[in-house]
């Protein structure tokens, strides 16, 4: 990400908070679509070289497909700005997928984190992921968050059980592991592949 234009990144982002949080959005949903969606992979990938050039309406059409919005009747709010900072910091920090950070701190969470947070500088908030990010692998957190069997998962990717958990605890390095089995994997998950190996974009 471009960080001398993230105030423009953070005035997208929080449209696009601000317009769920007011119609009391599945936030589930909502991170999926963000995670999914172009615009916001290119600035995972940092493709845009200057402020991000992109109607609000149209965005707000992809995000929420099936609803009829009037952006001019969805306030700004506080909590969803310093949310949708604090995700571009901690994006432009790690270089990790959108949908990394939101295995870590879900929105729910993140909103929770305002009140604590929001006076603070951001690092702390970075420092808060880091942390999280530390102690657990993105593995670890979808199988036990979904819990899958990874006795199961090992039948059908024919791997053995000891090297998936290896994975799961980081004790063997998983952007290391075949391509192809990675994406099978990533695909039982339903997670993007540079989610699961937790790739530097």
């Amino acid at each position: 990400m471009n960080t001398n234009y993230i105030y423009d990144y953070v005035n997208v982002l929080e449209r696009v908070l601000s317009t769920g949080y007011h119609l009391k959005y599945s936030t589930n949903t909502l991170e999926r679509e963000i995670a999914y969606s172009s615009f916001f992979q290119r600035i995972e990938k940092d493709e845009y070289g200057n402020p991000p050039i992109i109607n609000d309406s149209t965005l707000i059409s992809e995000i929420f497909p099936h609803q009829n919005i009037d952006l001019v009747n969805i306030p700004i709010y506080n909590q969803c700005l310093w949310v949708a900072e604090a995700y571009l910091r901690i994006q432009g920090e790690t270089r990790l997928t959108f949908e990394a950070i939101f295995l870590y701190i879900p929105i729910t969470n993140m909103y929770e984190y305002f009140p604590i947070f929001h006076e603070m500088d951001f690092s702390q908030i970075i420092n808060e992921f880091k942390r999280l990010y530390e102690s657990k692998s993105v593995l670890e957190i979808i199988v036990d968050k979904y819990q899958y069997s990874l006795k199961d998962i090992s039948k059908e990717l024919h791997t053995s059980y000891d090297t998936l958990y290896s994975f799961k605890k980081r004790r063997r390095d998983i952007q290391k592991v075949n391509v192809e089995v990675a994406a099978r994997l990533a695909s039982i998950l339903r997670v993007r592949i540079e989610t699961l190996v937790e790739m530097k974009i």
